[in-house]
């Protein structure tokens, strides 16, 4: 499903708020007026290029004349604001109305075109606006454009005195307000059909999308955008030049556009303010600046197509691992004695082909009983079993990799379903434990099914919150019940909100008993998350559902009976289980009935036990066990 958080509960909240912090106090710390200046200018450019990203990055269309729809609304905000004497802010309304308007007539003729033919029709379109401006020299100043454009003023106040300091927080302002803007859309049903019509155009129209009207609305808006933009610029600089139509500033913005990261919004603001920064810094070389910004642009691209915004969310997840890496080492070297206490089990760290990982073993010569945790938990998880089980069983469980306290991995080669199995070989082997009963949650499920699929002799299995698959994604859409909190599951960022969110979905509210797996989200490597469930449909579910099928070991399935993940009648609907025909939920019980109901999830799991030890075949017969309650 699609996730769309509101952007106060997202992970960009934090940052977003320190930089507008930071940029607004800027003027205050330091009075230097080009500095503030440059900023100006990086304020517009980066309406400009962002506004040219809805149309160009999201929408796919490949407008070239979106930098003269800037130049009409500048050209628009001198005519009202100069020619006819009206208010300069009337300007910057009809500044952006007017490129919308143009930018709509300019659709008409590329309703059903694409690619090249978009790009020349585009071009062309800009020639013709410039040729416009300079052939109506009574109107527009022809070749010399027009200069002396009326400043604002807001209550008497000039936005220009005080070293500009208004048209620094006005600029300011409407960064924030079409940031705002373009964020909305993007994340509104305007903006999933864009998106659509971008990447399955067909699909989307015989799905009852308009081809006309997203189009439409896409050029119009992000023109009427830059058009307001254009206006503010026009009362900043108080000049409309026929030279706001050439290649340089074409050039600029489309840099700023590549640069940043097409189809992101905040990618060309950042990449903005970076080409303004830089270019300045460089400006004492001369001719050899635009030498320089080339290639500096050539090489980002080339390493990091994606640009700016694809370097930084390198360098967010670079800082990620460092961090949930760090918190795993503390946890390892603090915390051991209050694990080893809450599980009743021995923690040791075992070496294993995909990286060192953490296990809790409760030790004693009875048959291996081995608990396997789902996505972004840890095995402190069945401390209950621990407790319920240690007379009978040796009871085991392990950190994943990523997980816990056991040691962040390679993401490539060790988070995945078949990795995780591999895991559980290796400790199973390490404790000298032979064909245990094995139980999965969640994620670990789907491990511990592998884990017996592939050939490993376990006695028993059973699993809760995983339904078996028998081909992705298809099955995924039938056996779930999509929540915005399940989507969380495959994030690798989660900002603080989400992880309470994800945290208390799958483990239950924050308390004595389920705090440490809150911390559990907070410290799991976010590409644990990506990758895992990024490659499921590289996992052979074909055999994972054959060797259900063949009832080659007894096999229980023990859910909670409000699991909100789960479509309970997928279930029913695949008869695997051999203990009692069907699913045995632990009823009132949500995605984790062995840590939230205890109590009855044990009788059921100790049923089940019991019925493996005395042979039972469980085998499709009218007899079945009886059930605890």
């Amino acid at each position: 499903m699609r996730y769309s958080p509101s952007f106060a509960r997202s992970s960009g909240l934090i940052p977003t708020l320190v930089a507008l912090a930071a940029l607004a106090l800027l003027p205050l710390v330091f009075d230097g007026n080009y500095l503030r200046h440059l900023l100006v200018l990086a304020f517009i450019f980066a309406i400009v290029a962002s506004s040219w990203d809805l149309s160009l990055g999201y929408g796919g269309l490949f407008n070239f004349s979106h930098v003269a729809l800037f130049a009409v609304g500048i050209y628009a905000y001198g005519l009202v604001a100069k020619t006819l004497g009206l208010s300069p802010w009337l300007g910057l309304v009809v500044a952006g109305g007017a490129a919308g308007l143009v930018a709509a007539l300019i659709t008409l003729p590329i309703m059903r075109l694409s690619g090249i033919y978009i790009i020349l029709v585009t071009i062309a379109a800009s020639q013709v606006l410039y040729q416009i401006v300079i052939s109506q020299s009574q109107i527009t100043g022809g070749t010399s454009g027009m200069v002396s454009l009326p400043g604002l003023e807001l209550f008497g106040y000039r936005m220009s005195r005080d070293g500009k300091i208004g048209y620094y927080y006005l600029a300011l302002a409407m960064l924030v307000a079409s940031t705002i803007l373009l964020y909305r859309i993007t994340r509104s049903r305007w903006g999933r059909a864009i998106v659509a019509m971008r990447d399955h155009k067909y699909y989307a129209i015989s799905r009852g999308m308009s081809e006309t009207r997203t189009r439409l609305f896409t050029l119009t808006v992000s023109a009427a955008i830059s058009g307001v933009a254009g206006g503010l610029y026009g009362s900043y600089m108080r000049v409309a030049s026929p030279d706001n139509f050439g290649l340089g500033l074409l050039g600029l913005l489309l840099s700023m556009l590549l640069l940043g990261g097409a189809g992101t919004i905040w990618g060309p603001i950042l990449a903005a303010f970076f080409v303004t920064i830089v270019s300045e810094a460089l400006a004492e070389y001369g001719a050899w600046r635009n030498i320089i910004m080339s290639l500096l642009l050539i090489v980002i691209l080339i390493f990091y197509p994606g640009g700016l915004w694809a370097l930084l969310q390198t360098a967010r997840e670079a800082f990620d691992v460092v961090r949930t890496q760090a918190i795993a080492t503390l946890r390892r070297r603090s915390g051991k004695a209050a694990r080893e206490a809450l599980t009743g089990g021995q923690e040791r760290i075992i070496s294993t082909r995909h990286g060192r990982v953490a296990v809790a073993d409760g030790g004693g010569n009875g048959p291996a009983l081995l608990f396997i945790h789902g996505n972004s938990s840890a095995k402190e998880a069945f401390a209950e079993q621990f407790k319920a089980f240690r007379d009978r069983y040796r009871v085991i469980s392990f950190d994943l990799p990523g997980h816990g306290v056991s040691d962040n991995a390679d993401p490539e080669q060790d988070y995945s379903v078949e990795a995780f199995a591999d895991v559980a070989e290796d400790v199973l082997q390490a404790l000298g434990v032979t064909n245990p009963l094995v139980f999965g949650w969640s994620l670990g499920g789907y491990i511990a099914i592998e884990l017996a699929a592939r050939g490993y002799p376990i006695r028993a299995l059973s699993v809760s919150g995983t339904p078996p698959l028998r081909v992705v994604p298809e099955d995924v859409g039938k056996a779930y019940d999509a929540t915005s909190h399940f989507a969380l599951a495959s994030r690798r960022f989660l900002s603080p909100s989400e992880v309470r969110d994800f945290a208390t979905s799958t483990t239950g509210p924050r308390d004595r008993a389920t705090k440490h797996l809150h911390r559990a989200v907070m410290r799991t490597d976010g590409r644990a998350r990506a990758y895992t469930l990024g490659k499921l449909q590289i996992v052979d579910w074909p055999r994972q559902m054959r060797f259900l099928r063949a009832a080659a070991v007894p096999f229980a399935i023990l859910n909670g009976s409000k699991d909100p993940f789960l479509n309970h009648q997928y279930f029913r609907e695949l008869k695997l289980t051999q203990w009692t025909g069907e699913p045995a939920d632990v009823v009132g019980a949500g995605h984790a009935p062995f840590l939230t109901m205890p109590a009855a999830f044990n009788a059921r799991l100790a049923a089940f036990l019991e019925a493996v030890e005395k042979g039972n075949s469980m085998s499709q017969t009218t007899d079945r066990p009886t059930i605890p309650e």
